[in-house]
């Protein structure tokens, strides 16, 4: 038996008022007891003693469950050019001259991060600017979204991309006034370049994955909800567990690309299926694009581009037989989906889908649920899904959202305090590599609705704020119950995964302000000590 007592630590047990100076009692990785340290003693079966751990009066909190990353891809970026720091487009030429100087002539350059918001020069890059700069190598850079990239032209050359080439269904190659491509693709016309871009070897993969995965405990974090399958349906799986099995233990409730839902279909695999380390969650579906990139698709048009309503990335029809082989196998689906219309589209499918077999109980997500109306907030209810929300995304995107689609709009967008109102359950993610890796970001941002400089003074659209007690359970039971968990973890309760992370500071004493900056001391795992700050 692996038994431990925790002592002298402030517990997040009952929210925001915290149990002070108590232990707790783990026995082979659950919670026994929480109370007195005598009584956390007598709680152990006769004859065993309990390996002691002092807290040392810091606050501790259920362990912190990201509900949408795409852990594997952050662990990818780390061998790739870091684009999110970047303010011009002079700056992108220089880090990927750099680069070019460091690789053999026709090796491919990527990374990912920029934002054209921010550039100096107020457009998008282009082929010619990247071609300035990369001697002639392939480059093929991602925006911080995931759903624009620009492209060299020897990068559209490998691809076969010239003036000739048709938008494939769901994505878009922009061109200039001649109609040559300018290097910008969208959506699915990414992958008309990545096709190209030569694969990781699994040895690479395996190291990136492990660091991506240290990274995340010492972020406090001890589940993830992921999205990922650059090894393929069972490669993905077996990758994670064999960075599990060398002490890195993430938990993982994988969330399925749906290119792999026959595979899947092959196996008998389920939501829900697995352990208490690695388990089958949702089919990921996307319905649209991002809000910064203008192809998140809307009711009305772009307030700042009126020709544009962005893209829908399936037919609704299409979404709705996905959703339905999906739901009648007894599959969660998340579905990807920022602007109002592909809200009311995801939201159609799942409905449809429950009129035609009901099965209520299966808990289909809507991932990100940005740009709503009072009606979509409605059904959202009705139709019982759960919201995968971003907070994180409020302090990047409050640059440039009421441009993109209007004030009035904007009452009913990120509305993170009405859908709580509404009943619509709530869960807390990153969607790292879009946002840092980094659920006390995502906590402040929740709960103050400002930039990281602090901005706004009083938060962007401050009624939508939620208090601090909401914004932890986003990151602690919202992602459980999320995943049909909650009876297993997201809070500090006997019968449950001893998964907690240790603060530095206590959250419910400090300023809103100043949770940013608190730090993650320890993350314990099943009742493991899986991170401690140097």
């Amino acid at each position: 038996m692996k038994a431990r007592v925790f002592t002298n630590g402030d517990f997040w047990v009952t929210g925001r008022n915290l149990r002070r100076g108590i232990s707790l009692a783990a026995l082979d990785g659950r919670i026994i007891r929480i109370g007195d340290y005598d009584e956390c003693l007598d709680a152990f079966p006769r004859g065993v003693k309990p390996e002691e751990v002092d807290l040392e009066g810091k606050t501790v909190l259920p362990g912190f469950i990201d509900s949408h990353i795409h852990l594997l891809s952050f662990g990818l970026t780390l061998r790739d050019i870091s684009l999110a720091d970047v303010t011009s487009i002079e700056q992108i030429k220089a880090k990927v001259r750099a680069k070019a100087d460091t690789v053999a002539e026709g090796q491919w350059i990527l990374g990912r991060g920029w934002d054209q918001e921010v550039f100096a020069e107020n457009r998008y890059p282009t082929r010619k600017d990247l071609d300035e700069a990369s001697g002639g190598r392939p480059v093929f850079l991602t925006r911080a979204c995931g759903h624009i990239a620009v492209a060299s032209t020897k990068a559209l050359e490998i691809a076969g991309i010239t003036r000739d080439t048709q938008d494939p269904p769901g994505g878009a190659i922009d061109r200039d006034a001649y109609g040559d491509p300018t290097g910008i693709l969208r959506e699915s016309a990414l992958e008309l370049v990545q096709s190209h871009v030569p694969p990781v070897s699994l040895e690479v993969m395996e190291d990136l994955l492990k660091q991506a995965m240290e990274h995340a405990l010492s972020k406090g974090i001890t589940t993830v909800h992921t999205n990922d399958g650059q090894a393929g349906f069972t490669g993905t799986m077996d990758l994670y567990r064999k960075v599990q099995s060398q002490g890195v233990p993430v938990r993982v409730y994988w969330d399925i690309p749906v290119e792999f839902i026959q595979d899947l279909f092959e196996t008998p695999l389920r939501t829900g299926d697995g352990d208490d380390f690695f388990r089958i969650g949702a089919i990921k579906l996307f319905a649209d694009g991002s809000l910064g990139g203008r192809t998140a698709a809307l009711e009305a048009p772009y307030s700042d581009d009126p020709d544009n309503r962005g893209i829908l990335v399936v037919h609704e029809e299409e979404l709705k037989e996905q959703v339905y082989l999906a739901h009648a196998q007894g599959m969660q689906v998340a579905v990807h989906a920022i602007g109002d219309r592909a809200a009311r589209v995801s939201l159609e499918a799942i409905s449809s889908a429950q009129s035609r077999l009901p099965a209520n109980h299966i808990r289909h997500r809507i991932v990100h649920a940005q740009i709503l109306s009072p009606h979509i907030i409605t059904e959202m209810r009705r139709v019982k899904v759960v919201a995968d929300i971003q907070p994180k995304f409020i302090s990047t995107d409050m640059r440039w959202a009421v441009e993109r689609v209007g004030a009035a709009r904007m009452r009913s967008s990120y509305s993170w305090r009405t859908m709580r109102r509404a009943g619509i359950p709530l869960a807390g993610g990153s969607d790292c590599p879009v946002e840092p890796l980094d659920p006390l970001l995502g906590v402040y941002c929740a709960v103050t609705r400002k930039d990281i400089d602090g901005n706004p003074p009083s938060g962007f659209f401050p009624n939508e704020k939620l208090t601090l007690d909401e914004a932890v359970k986003l990151f602690t039971l919202g992602g459980a119950y999320g995943a049909h968990q909650e009876h297993k973890k997201g809070s500090l309760t006997p019968g449950k995964l001893c998964d907690f992370v240790v603060l530095s500071e206590d959250i419910t004493a400090v300023s809103p302000d100043e949770i940013k900056g608190l730090e993650v001391l320890l993350t314990v795992v099943g009742g493991e000590v899986a991170y401690r700050k140097p």
